[in-house]
């Protein structure tokens, strides 16, 4: 025991870093209350030890499109790219152990480095002290921001939250000072997921176990689908046909009730109970409360205000609802030349996919 206890202690090097020469990452784990359901979201941190930076992005999971995702945003926000990114033997970093001392890095990290221009540096196993730095980061911003306020509306609450608080964190730094010693920003990687997938016969498509509604006259043929951290976007014939928010979990489904205006008209009866319409609650309310005698208006409505955003299409619903009078006593004329509008871009839609031979 004397001799276990006497035996040479280990040194450590304090180090000095010049501006844009290093930033450290690493990931951390928090626990919120996001819509009145406690869960594990992970704190995706990147920090510059020479201009004292500190920054964060929440995520729900540590999976290799968050791990690239995160460094995307960190150079735009940035402005520019550090010489060198420090890491430790996370699978996002290392795909395997070759010996003792060989690793063989992650592909998609490579070529992450090679665009953006950094060196990969990644620490000895067990030795946080080599990216010391991030490391105290993660407790610092895990402490100093949700440990004061962990109760959220949404993800997107939490993560406005987040952003307000590290401008109070690096109020101090120099990050600015640091900007132009660094590698100057390329244009953001595009970091999409490209496949191709099949419209099944209620107009979905599968991506990662979920399901996304795409316009109705797709069914049966095959899309072009991007998938990103936080979206889907759909593409047919070389058009973007439909645009989504990302659902995590298994079974999960985001559904646009306009991908299936042409079918309601046929079926006016299986609008009551259609997904479509209980996925969009205001509209549901509204439905229920003026329209459940008249699905034709409703759906000529809908029809007619295509174009406008939710929140405006929202509006105009409730006022057409509450004022049916003035809504049977416009200008038919307009509604029409609105209904031919939106019926000839779907048109245009449906002859370049077949112009272009879609399956």
């Amino acid at each position: 025991i004397k001799q276990k206890r006497n035996r040479k202690k280990e040194v450590f090097i304090r180090q000095e870093y010049d501006y844009g020469d290093r930033c450290e990452y690493d990931f951390g784990e928090v626990k919120l209350v996001i819509g009145g359901i406690a869960g594990k979201y992970h704190l995706a941190v990147i920090g510059s030890p020479a201009s004292n930076h500190r920054w964060a992005y929440l995520y729900t999971n540590q999976k290799k499109e968050v791990f690239l995702d995160s460094h995307v945003r960190y150079f735009q926000l940035r402005g520019g790219v550090p010489k060198e990114m420090v890491y430790d033997n996370m699978k996002n970093v290392v795909h395997r152990f070759i010996g003792k001392n060989e690793k063989e890095l992650n592909t998609d990290l490579l070529k992450m480095a090679l665009y953006y221009g950094f060196e990969i540096n990644v620490t000895n196993c067990f030795s946080g002290n080599e990216k010391g730095y991030v490391e105290n980061s993660v407790k610092e911003l895990r402490k100093e921001i949700f440990a004061k306020r962990y109760r959220f509306e949404n993800l997107e609450d939490a993560r406005a939250f987040l952003e307000k608080e590290l401008i109070r964190i690096n109020k101090d730094s120099s990050v600015d000072e640091e900007r132009p010693f660094m590698i100057p920003a390329k244009p953001p990687l595009d970091l999409a997921v490209y496949t191709r997938n099949k419209v099944n016969k209620y107009s979905f498509i599968r991506v990662d176990n979920n399901f996304y509604s795409v316009p109705e006259h797709l069914v049966g043929h095959r899309v072009d689908v991007k998938r990103y951290v936080s979206k889907i976007l759909v593409y047919a014939g070389g058009h973007l046909v439909a645009e989504h928010k990302k659902v995590d979990g298994f079974g999960q489904m985001q559904v646009e009730i306009l991908h299936y205006l042409d079918t309601f008209e046929r079926k006016p009866g299986a609008l009551k109970n259609a997904k479509a319409l209980k996925s969009k609650e205001a509209l549901k309310t509204i439905y229920d409360s003026y329209f459940s005698t008249k699905p034709k208006q409703f759906i000529a409505l809908l029809r007619e205000h295509a174009q406008e955003d939710y929140e405006q299409l929202v509006k105009t619903m409730e006022t057409a609802g509450k004022n049916p009078v003035a809504y049977e006593n416009s200008s038919e004329a307009e509604m029409e030349d609105n209904i031919f509008r939106n019926t000839k871009a779907q048109l245009q839609l449906v002859t370049s996919l077949y112009a272009t031979g879609g399956d």
